[in-house]
């Protein structure tokens, strides 16, 4: 199994969609349904999904956009600056929108206690707040966010690493989501694999991402 480091993905990622032209917007999508490849449908049909505003995020985002499409209900949470969103979130978001009005911005003690009831009435929760690309202590709404789902005693599925895991090191970088699943895209992360609790749950999901791209990076590297 291969496993990388954040400088290696984030490179990874840059050099496919840069260099080799893969369109980022595909990435997502493969994303999205990889997640739902790993959920039985069967017996989780209500959803929270908690996106912070960067890649990760849209990936959720895209996540919600094609559970909504097949008719399971779906609250959607959002934590940080959509103006300073990427593309690709922006693009799922307004997707969204058009499927559904339960999507709630977090950011006052109202908006936490809000969403803290109303998690308590789906099955499963997924949670895209933060990435590969993590590198600052997690404080604010942000934490506030990680503990209420933590105490939910939902199920938790974690969109490439649990958000607050650093990729490279297995650090916290202040709370970690305690996850029952883990998706993660392409290559198994090495904070991920260093850490026995988080490798037993994490599947690694395939997204397109050509080998030549992996291939280039690794070999710069020296692998």
């Amino acid at each position: 199994m291969l496993v990388v480091d954040k400088d290696q993905m984030i490179a990874i990622d840059r050099y496919a969609i840069d260099e080799l032209k893969i369109p980022a917007l595909c990435l997502v999508e493969r994303a999205s349904l990889a997640i739902i490849k790993n959920i039985n449908l069967e017996i989780r049909k209500s959803f929270a999904i908690v996106v912070g505003t960067g890649n990760n995020g849209a990936d959720a985002l895209a996540v919600a956009r094609n559970l909504l499409a097949r008719d399971f209900y779906v609250d959607i949470y959002i934590i940080g600056d959509i103006t300073k969103a990427s593309v690709e979130f922006k693009l799922n978001h307004k997707a969204v929108k058009t499927l559904t009005e339960n999507i709630y911005l977090v950011d006052t003690i109202e908006d936490l206690e809000n969403m803290e009831n109303n998690i308590s009435k789906v099955s499963t929760i997924i949670e895209g707040i933060f990435g590969t690309g993590l590198d600052r202590t997690i404080s604010g709404t942000y934490a506030y966010v990680i503990s209420i789902i933590n105490r939910s005693m939902k199920y938790i599925i974690s969109i490439d690493l649990p958000s607050g895991l650093d990729s490279s090191t297995g650090d916290s970088w202040g709370e970690i989501v305690d996850c029952d699943l883990i998706v993660s895209m392409q290559l198994m992360k090495k904070g991920v694999f260093d850490r026995s609790a988080y490798k037993s749950r994490c599947v690694v999901e395939d997204i397109g991402i050509p080998e030549k791209a992996i291939n280039h990076v690794l070999n710069q590297d020296g692998k």
